[in-house]
């Protein structure tokens, strides 16, 4: 009998990876396919440790308290966990695949095209990273006690929009929780540079008021179509964090409006007692301003107007055929 000429699928414990799809600093994410019997399928993403990575104890334990944190959450404005396991001494985490974009993909396109995100579009998805994170902030576990959970990477490359406009918060690998032993050392910074607040940048103790900062930030993005904070070397990005430097929101003139302007003000707040005090307060604010514009964010049973798909073209790609075809669909899924 002749030999395959087909290589072996590429497997993690039940799943066939298929096309990886994402690249951060900890860990890598997998379009993957488990199959079942009787023609059962489920396309998943699969994370895992980066392979130079595998061995880091501490990058270990932080991969397995992101999957502890994931598994308590359930919300449609947070990505779905599924399954945790090991293979060969390797850990994975199974997740919900969502197949569209990335906030900070919209940006990009938009700002490339020379076009605007609708004010709607930039509010509804700054009001479903809020209502995921107020479900978040205010978890609990089993025993009623508060998680006491930050995010503490809130960030438009976390923001994810499937393409019927659903959005979702992803990735919690380095979220704060009561119930977790801390591992950082003391004066370790751990953010996205650009996408933290000052107290976040000066080491404190951080609480939910921190990624409202955040988010604020990346309302601000979706809105100027360019980043709230930078500079010509890390240290000025994070000084103008530090000093909550609106400078770049106060000459975006009429680009941002005056009701979304004082709302951006009060969330990028440096003292965090001037900022809203709750993730739902702020999704308050948000809500008020759609209500006196009277935008509307619902198109039919869609939650975003087409200029998710096709203004701004951010291409979507089918994955109806995945299981008979056994290759997964080419194009742009997340950064």
């Amino acid at each position: 009998m002749s030999a395959s000429i087909h290589p072996a699928p590429l497997m993690l414990g039940p799943y066939e990876l298929l096309q990886r799809i994402a690249t951060g600093g900890m860990a890598e994410v997998y379009l993957a396919r488990r199959a079942g019997p009787h023609g059962f399928q489920k396309v998943v993403a699969v994370k895992r440790i980066l392979p130079q990575l595998a061995q880091d104890a501490d990058f270990f334990a932080m991969f397995v308290d992101e999957a502890r944190v994931c598994a308590r959450l359930a919300h449609p404005n947070i990505v779905q966990v599924f399954d945790f396991g090991e293979h060969d001494g390797e850990l994975y985490m199974a997740m919900e695949f969502v197949d569209g974009t990335t906030a900070a993909r919209l940006v990009r396109a938009a700002a490339g095209r020379g076009e605007e995100v609708p004010l709607e579009a930039a509010l509804y998805i700054a009001l479903g990273v809020l209502r995921g994170l107020d479900y978040a902030h205010n978890a609990r576990d089993d025993d009623g006690k508060p998680l006491d959970l930050v995010h503490r990477d809130v960030s438009p490359g976390n923001v994810l929009i499937d393409r019927s406009g659903a959005v979702k918060l992803t990735d919690f690998g380095i979220a704060r929780a009561a119930e977790i032993e801390r591992r950082t050392d003391a004066g370790q910074l751990k953010g996205k540079l650009g996408y933290m607040s000052p107290e976040q940048v000066v080491g404190r103790e951080l609480d939910a008021r921190s990624d409202l900062f955040t988010v604020g930030i990346a309302l601000a993005e979706l809105v100027m179509l360019r980043p709230l904070f930078s500079g010509p070397s890390e240290i000025d990005v994070l000084m103008r964090i530090r000093d909550a430097d609106l400078g770049v929101l106060d000459r975006a003139g009429s680009r941002v409006p005056e009701d979304v302007r004082a709302v951006l003000f009060r969330a990028l707040a440096r003292d965090r007692a001037l900022r809203y005090p709750s993730a739902a307060a702020f999704a308050e604010a948000l809500e008020e301003i759609l209500r006196r514009r009277r935008l509307q964010v619902f198109t039919g049973q869609h939650p975003l107007p087409d200029v998710i798909g096709v203004e701004f073209g951010v291409h979507h790609h089918a994955i109806e055929h995945i299981h008979e075809l056994g290759q997964p669909p080419q194009g742009d899924r997340r950064p």
